[in-house]
């Protein structure tokens, strides 16, 4: 009778092992599926982000992603800035409206003259362009944003100085919820100008 008994414990306790096993093997095998799963779901979404939530953009040395930021614009660019002398900028700009790009500026009016040039540059290339309200002191904002994805804020007005010689630092913006903001900030502003 012992050796009855003790099979019958024996059997049970390899019976629960077994079930422990194959509880926790099935627990690997989702746990493992899962890891492959997420990795090839970053895999594939990677490329389609392509980047970081925020990539910083420091002057005198990446002056050029301003430029090439204003260059990604495929369906609207919106700038506000306060200092607007860049040809370089300016000509990003045009190129974007010829590409059938919708793009409003707004300028900041009193800045000793500096941005008469470039105002009236960018209007004679049908660039929707107004100066900023004198409802603020000043605008002093200085911000792009480009297709309602993404938004450049920071130190950078569109000056050569600025592209090519002060020490700026930027961030490009890859959030809705943030870039929401700036275009909502943007529409305000663009309503007050004149």
């Amino acid at each position: 009778m012992k050796n009855s008994r003790d099979v019958t414990v024996v059997t049970l306790i390899l019976s629960s092992e077994s079930k422990i096993k194959r509880e926790n093997m099935n627990k690997g095998v989702v746990f493992g599926s899962g890891l492959v799963l997420g990795i090839i779901i970053c895999y594939f979404a990677y490329p389609l982000v392509g980047h970081s939530a925020v990539t910083p953009v420091f002057s005198p040395d990446d002056g050029q992603q301003v430029i090439n930021f204003i260059n990604s614009a495929q369906t609207s660019l919106d700038v506000e800035v306060y200092v607007f002398t860049s040809h370089d900028a300016a000509l990003a700009i045009e190129k974007a409206k010829s590409r059938g790009v919708k793009v409003r500026v707004i300028l900041e009016p009193d800045v000793d003259g500096s941005n008469d040039k470039i105002f009236g540059e960018l209007l004679s290339s049908g660039i929707e362009v107004r100066w900023a309200s004198k409802f603020y002191r000043l605008t002093h904002a200085k911000f792009i944003v480009v297709d309602g994805q993404a938004v450049l804020v920071g130190s950078h007005n569109l000056s050569n100085a600025a592209l090519r010689q002060n020490r700026e630092a930027s961030v490009i913006v890859y959030d809705s919820s943030v870039v929401s903001q700036f275009e909502k900030t943007f529409q305000t502003d663009w309503t007050l100008a004149s």
